[in-house]
């Protein structure tokens, strides 16, 4: 653990109703005190809509949210060198998704600013492993506000529908999809 990090206890509780199924994720995480507050709720905020168990023995992990870190900011590995899934928040520099789609069978960008990633988005089809989520700027921006040492959230996913349940705020929000046309859509949230 680094000199500059902070202790948070995340204690989430997830409920995908469209398949049905009712997650407990609890964590301890070591929060790089450089990260900002928004990237650090919507990596948060990622990590609660895969559907864990469709992934068998394998689960979804926090990188560490650095500039220096070569992690993703959410992985699965496959190996020592490989991964399965491979997910970065905000904003994906060229190499690093070069890289991605090198060292893993499914990349993800989960991003609240359409202008940030407006060049990638017209040219998904493009990057064949990549699936592409929009949320709410306001959603992440409330739940921000609302992160500290200690974070329970409920969080119920319908569609194309989130609701998250924060200390005493309530959010609604629609997320967006979006895959190559040449390839199905991978559905790991629904």
């Amino acid at each position: 653990m680094v000199a500059s990090s902070i202790i948070v206890k995340a204690d989430i509780n997830v409920s995908h109703l469209d398949s049905q199924q009712y997650l407990h994720l609890t964590d301890v995480i070591a929060l790089d005190s450089e990260e900002p507050a928004e990237h650090f709720a919507l990596r948060l905020l990622c990590w609660t809509l895969f559907r864990h168990d469709i992934l068998g023995d394998n689960k979804f992990q926090l990188g560490r949210a650095s500039n220096s870190s070569e992690l993703p900011d959410l992985f699965v590995k496959r190996g020592d060198a490989q991964y399965e899934h491979w997910v970065e928040v905000d904003n994906f520099l060229p190499e690093r998704l070069e890289k991605a789609e090198a060292k893993s069978e499914h990349v993800w960008l989960f991003y609240t600013d359409p202008e940030k990633v407006s060049k990638l988005l017209k040219n998904i089809n493009k990057h064949p492993r990549l699936q592409m989520v929009e949320l709410s700027p306001q959603l992440i921006h409330l739940l921000a506000n609302h992160t500290g040492k200690n974070i329970s959230w409920n969080v119920m996913i319908d569609a194309d529908q989130i609701n998250v349940a924060a200390d005493d705020i309530y959010l609604e929000s629609k997320f967006q999809m979006h895959h190559p046309l040449t390839v199905p859509l991978l559905d790991l949230i629904h």
